[in-house]
C-alpha cells in the first residue's frame, strides 16, 4: 500500500480537483483506491463524486457536502471508547462504471447542523499528546492496507496544522505539494518541505517520503519578459529540487467547464489540463516502487528521481524485483543510461538468468561483461543476440546491428562469420541494414563468405537502383577475390573495362590485374601498368596519402609495372602508414596491424627475387585443390 498525501500552503491551487483526477487515473488502471478526505474545515469528498456526467447538475456536482460519516466521526468514536473503531465501518464504495479498479472514499464526515460542532470538539494535539493518536493512526493504516487498497491519498488541510501534519508527516510515503508562482506561496511550500524533508525514517517507513512539488496555475499568456522562468528558477532553489530534477507543473485551464468541476482525466482526456493530471499519475506511481506497471513506465519514459536519488531508488526496485526479468532489464537500462554500465550488466546477468532479454539488452549485457573481463561471456551474449529471434518487419535498429556485429568481430574470432550466416535477425533485416553489414564482413574467409551470401540476396532481389547493385556487385567481387573465387571475380573486373560509359579506376584496374595473377600463375605486366596508367592519370592523387592499403597496392603495381624504386618507396610509405586494422592487398581481408606489416615483408622478399604467392591466391589453391 502506498499513501500520498495532496497539500498545498494556500488554497485555491485546485488540489482537490487534482486528487479527484489522480485517484480515477490510478483505479482505471486496476488498483484499489482509497480517498480520504482531511480537509475537515472545507470537506467537499463525496462517494458519488467520480459517478456524475457532464451534464448532472452543478450544485449535486460541486455544492453537496457528504453525508456519510467519516474521519469526525471516526476520531470521536475512538475518543469515546479508546478503542480503535473498524475502518471499513467508515469507507463508501465510489467506483464508477466502466473502471477497470476499484474506488472508495472514507469522507471528512456527515456534514449536517452540527458538524461544525463536532469537529471543533477534537483537540488534535491532546489526541497525539495524551490519547495515543500516533498509535491509532498506525492502527488505521494497518487497517486499509489489509482492506486491500494498493493506494492511499489524502486530501490534507491547507497550512501549518495539526491535521496537516499527520497528513505530510505521519501517514504519507509521499507528499505531493501544489503551489503558485508567486511569493506568498513560496515561503510556507518550502518550510512544509523542508519540514517533510527532516523527517526521519521510522520502522514501517524505512525510505525517506517522497516529493513531488507541483506549481499550479501557471497563468497561460506570453511571457516575453521571462518571468516563469525566473520564477522557476527562484523555487526549485528555495524548495531544494536537485539541479535535473523538474518540477510538474500545471498551467491554468480557461474552461467554464471548472464551474463544474469534472474529471478531465474520465470525461475528457484530451485535453491540456488531463494531460498534467496523466503526468503527475504517471509520476507518482514511477516512484512507488510496489506499483510494477508504474515503475516500467517510470523507467521507460524516465520518471526518475533526481540524479543522486537515482541509485537508491534504482537499487530498491532492483531488489524488490530480483525474480522479474523484464523489471531487472528496465533498471539495467535505467543504469545504462547514467553511465553505470558495471551494474548494468549485472542486473542484466539477473534478469537473462530469469527470463529472455531484448536485443538491445542482450547487446547491453555484452558490453558490460565484455567492462568486467568475462569476454566469454560476453561473446554468448552476443551470440543469443544474432540467434534471434528477429524483430518484426526487421525493426532492429540498424546502428544496434552494427555497433553488435562491431563487437562481436572484437571478440569473436573465426565464428563471427558462421554466426552471422545463420542470424535470423540479419536474415529478417531490411537491405539498409544487411548492404551495411555485408561491408563490414572483411576480416576474414569466413566472414566474406557470410558477406557474398546477404550480397547475392541483395542483387538477386531486384528491388533496389542500379548504383546501390553496382555498388553491390563492386564489393561482391572484391569478396570472391578473398576466398578464392577469382574467376568469377576476374569476370565482373573485365566487364567494368570493357564498359565504355565509365572510366576505368585504378581499383578497377589493380583487381583485375590481381585477379589475372592468380587465374594464370603468373603477373601480368601490362596489367599492372596499366594501373600505373591510371595513376599517373590522377594529378592529385588525395587517395593515397596517408592510406595503407593503397600505398600497399601502389607498391605491387609499380613492382610489375617496371618502377622498382618507386614500389619500394610507396611499400616503405604503406608500412609507416598502417594503423591498428588494415585491408591488405595480399589477402584482401581487414588485418591487423603486425600481420599487415608481415604482408608487407612478403611483399619485399618477392622484390629480392624470392618466390612469394599471394595469401589470397593460397585460398584459390586451397579451394581449386
Amino acid at each position: 500500500m502506498y499513501v500520498v498525501t495532496f497539500y498545498s500552503f494556500k488554497g485555491g491551487v485546485g488540489r482537490t480537483l487534482a486528487l479527484l483526477n489522480v485517484a480515477y487515473e490510478i483505479a482505471n488502471s486496476g488498483q484499489r483506491v482509497l480517498v480520504v478526505d482531511f480537509d475537515l474545515e472545507a470537506p467537499a469528498i463525496r462517494p458519488d463524486r467520480w459517478r456524475q456526467g457532464a451534464n448532472d447538475d452543478e450544485t449535486d456536482r460541486v455544492g453537496r457536502g457528504p453525508t456519510d460519516p467519516g474521519v469526525v466521526e471516526f476520531v470521536t468514536r475512538y475518543l469515546e471508547t479508546m478503542r480503535v473503531p473498524p475502518v471499513s465501518d467508515y469507507i463508501v464504495d465510489a467506483t464508477p462504471k466502466g473502471c477497470r479498479g476499484h474506488l472508495a472514499v472514507m469522507s471528512a464526515g456527515a456534514v449536517d447542523g452540527t458538524y461544525g460542532q463536532r469537529l471543533n470538539a477534537i483537540d488534535w494535539g491532546l489526541l497525539y499528546a495524551a490519547r495515543d493518536g500516533y498509535v491509532m493512526f498506525e492502527d488505521v493504516r494497518a487497517q486499509w492496507q489489509a482492506a486491500g487498497f494498493d493506494y492511499v491519498l489524502l486530501d490534507s488541510r491547507t497550512g501549518f496544522t495539526d491535521v496537516g501534519g499527520i497528513c505530510t508527516r505521519h501517514l504519507p510515503d509521499a507528499v505531493v505539494s501544489l503551489f503558485r508562482p508567486d511569493d506568498q506561496s513560496l515561503g510556507g511550500t518550502a518550510q512544509m518541505a523542508d519540514a517533510i524533508r527532516a523527517e526521519v525514517p521510522t520502522p514501517r517507513r524505512t525510505d525517506d517520503i517522497e516529493q513531488h512539488l507541483v506549481m499550479a496555475g501557471i497563468p497561460d499568456a506570453d511571457d516575453e519578459h521571462g518571468h516563469l522562468a525566473r520564477r522557476r528558477r527562484v523555487f526549485v532553489g528555495r524548495l531544494g529540487i536537485p539541479r535535473h530534477d523538474r518540477l510538474t507543473e500545471i498551467r491554468h485551464y480557461s474552461s467554464m467547464d471548472l464551474l463544474t468541476q469534472p474529471i478531465y482525466t474520465m470525461e475528457r482526456r484530451g485535453t491540456r489540463l488531463a494531460k498534467s493530471y496523466l503526468a503527475l499519475t504517471r509520476r507518482i506511481r514511477a516512484r512507488n516502487v510496489g506499483d510494477r506497471d508504474g515503475v516500467l513506465e517510470g523507467l521507460r519514459y524516465q520518471h526518475l528521481p533526481a540524479r543522486g536519488g537515482h541509485t537508491d531508488y534504482l537499487g530498491r526496485v532492483g531488489k524488490r524485483y530480483g525474480d522479474d526479468s523484464e523489471v531487472l532489464a528496465m533498471v539495467a537500462e535505467a543504469y545504462e543510461r547514467e553511465g553505470d554500465l558495471l551494474e548494468a550488466a549485472r542486473m542484466l546477468d539477473k534478469a537473462s538468468r530469469i527470463g529472455q532479454l531484448t536485443l538491445p539488452q542482450l547487446y547491453s549485457l555484452a558490453r558490460g561483461r565484455q567492462l568486467t573481463g568475462d569476454l566469454e561471456g560476453a561473446l554468448q551474449a552476443l551470440r543469443s543476440f544474432f540467434d534471434g529471434p528477429a524483430e518484426p518487419n526487421g525493426e532492429t535498429p540498424r546502428a544496434l546491428v552494427l555497433a553488435a556485429l562491431d563487437l562481436l568481430q572484437l571478440l569473436g574470432g573465426e565464428d563471427v562469420g558462421g554466426i552471422v550466416a545463420d542470424s535470423p535477425v540479419i536474415a529478417g533485416a531490411p537491405s539498409s541494414t544487411r548492404a551495411p553489414v555485408a561491408f563490414r564482413l572483411d576480416r576474414s574467409v569466413s566472414e566474406y563468405r557470410a558477406a557474398i551470401a546477404i550480397l547475392e540476396e541483395l542483387i538477386a532481389a531486384d528491388d533496389a537502383g542500379a548504383r546501390e547493385r553496382d555498388h553491390w556487385s563492386w564489393r561482391l567481387a572484391f569478396a570472391r577475390m578473398a576466398v578464392g573465387d577469382v574467376d568469377r571475380a576476374a569476370a565482373f573486373f573485365e566487364d567494368a573495362m570493357a564498359d565504355s560509359g565509365h572510366p576505368i579506376s585504378v581499383p578497377i584496374a589493380f583487381n583485375a590485374a590481381m585477379a589475372d595473377w592468380a587465374i594464370t600463375g603468373v603477373p601480368s605486366g601490362d596489367g599492372f601498368r596499366r594501373v600505373l596508367e591510371r595513376i599517373d592519370a590522377d594529378a592529385d592523387k588525395a587517395w593515397m596519402r596517408g592510406d595503407a592499403n593503397a600505398l600497399q597496392s601502389v607498391a605491387v603495381a609499380g613492382w610489375f609495372g617496371g618502377r622498382a624504386d618507386d614500389a619500394i618507396r610507396s611499400l616503405a610509405r604503406a608500412e609507416e602508414a598502417a594503423d591498428r586494422h588494415e585491408i591488405s592487398c595480399w589477402s584482401y581481408t581487414r588485418v591487423p596491424r603486425k600481420t599487415f606489416l608481415g604482408h608487407c615483408a612478403e611483399i619485399r622478399r618477392l622484390f629480392d627475387g624470392e618466390e612469394v604467392m599471394p595469401v589470397f591466391m593460397r585460398a584459390c589453391e586451397s579451394s581449386r585443390g
